[in-house]
């Protein structure tokens, strides 16, 4: 059994890196950035805000951030990821539960692609993501990883650019892999959740200078 385990521990385990390159790999304009400079600014700008959102949305989920989580949304935004199909604020309400009940997680985001049209736009980014849990029908922890594509509409309101509707698509679910080490024994100073992570404090240091 044991050495099934291992087997299937380093089969899961070989297969991240090629996913991890496909998920890195450089995505070319979706647009040329045309027009006068004024308007050629604000598309560059706004790619930048939109991208800056998905990234946030990544960070957030992983620190259990949900006041940031509903920030990136609008209240009417809806959302569509396997079986959840509704409000985005639901949404947020469903994972948070999810990921809570997680030792860890770690979502990672990239090949950011941003069409903008004046007010709208339209964004496709991938996602690699690993959770640590419990194992749930033997002793000790597992992992499981994760990869697919966030699909976004975006609308800009009062200059603040917030996603209005995503279609989540789930392209790869690994086998579960039987965790050698667990995550109470990870060295100190890993990763924590909101408050208590110190991204929090670092960020109030540098704010407060």
């Amino acid at each position: 059994m044991e050495v099934n385990n291992r087997r299937a521990a380093l089969t899961a385990l070989m297969a991240i890196p090629a996913g991890l390159v496909a998920a890195s790999a450089s995505a070319r304009p979706a647009q040329p950035v045309s027009g006068d400079l004024a308007t050629r600014v604000d598309v560059l700008e706004s790619r930048q805000r939109i991208s800056d959102n998905l990234f946030a949305y990544a960070r957030a989920t992983d620190r259990l951030d949900e006041a940031l989580l509903r920030s990136l949304f609008w209240p009417e935004a809806t959302h569509r990821h396997g079986r959840f199909d509704g409000k985005s604020h639901d949404f947020i309400g469903f994972s948070t539960k999810i990921v809570g009940g997680l030792k860890y997680a770690c979502h990672h985001v990239s090949n950011v692609s941003v069409e903008v049209k004046g007010d709208r736009a339209f964004s496709e980014c991938y996602y690699f993501a690993q959770h640590r849990r419990a194992a749930t029908e033997t002793a000790g922890e597992q992992d499981i990883f994760f990869q697919g594509r966030y699909l976004d509409f975006h609308e800009r309101r009062g200059g603040e650019w917030k996603i209005i509707r995503r279609r989540g698509l789930s392209d790869y679910t690994s086998p579960l892999v039987p965790a050698p080490t667990p995550f109470a024994d990870w060295a100190a100073g890993h990763s924590e959740r909101f408050p208590d992570d110190e991204y929090y404090r670092m960020q109030a240091e540098f704010r407060a200078r």
